[in-house]
């Protein structure tokens, strides 16, 4: 392990505790996302949002994912090929069937046909103020918005409680930065 290694995993047992916390303080926090996310940033009808189905302790998406399929946009979740592979979309809607897989996430199944979004909301551990994300670790993340964003232009927002918000994060040069986090508290655009 890199000493970058090292401080991530520190980092990432603390945020994990934290959001355990928020999770449990404020289960509503995800319909509140909805009343953060920047007009400007709002999908218009027919764009491909990549949302995800939390896991255990993750603000939940779904709430700000149905506002956007109210006003015309496609949904997609992301979908596990492989280890050391960027993950690929498919499209969903509320009531589709989904399968448990990798990592117990729950995603469409083979049947949904595959999509490219133009906006991803992704989940985290924690971030910093200039953008960075910590995950778990498995790069899945930050393979799937490096191939998305040298293909062409894709937003990325970051989906998070306050207490996943620190000063600054290790960063390594394969690390994919947010361009915006929304939380159940506020917005915030990144350079």
């Amino acid at each position: 392990m890199t000493e970058t290694t090292d401080a991530k995993s520190v980092l990432r047992r603390r945020l994990i505790a934290d959001r355990i916390a928020a999770s449990a303080a404020r289960p509503e926090a995800g319909e509140r996302l909805v009343d953060h996310f920047a007009p400007n940033w709002r999908p218009r009808a027919g764009m491909v949002v990549a949302g995800y189905h939390p896991l255990p302790h993750e603000i939940d998406p779904g709430p700000l994912m149905a506002s956007f399929a109210a006003a015309g946009a496609q949904l997609c979740l992301p979908v596990v090929q492989g280890r050391d592979r960027p993950l690929v979309f498919r499209c969903w809607r509320a009531g589709d069937t989904l399968e448990a897989r990798a990592f117990g996430v729950k995603e469409p199944t083979d049947r949904a046909p595959e999509t490219v979004p133009d906006l991803v909301l992704v989940p985290l551990v924690g971030v910093d103020r200039q953008g960075v994300r910590l995950g778990f670790g498995a790069g899945y993340y930050d393979r799937t918005l490096a191939r998305l964003r040298k293909a062409g232009e894709v937003r990325v927002v970051g989906l998070a409680y306050p207490e996943q918000c620190v000063d600054r994060l290790p960063c390594e040069d394969h690390d994919q930065r947010l361009d915006a986090l929304v939380t159940d508290e506020g917005w915030q655009a990144f350079a």
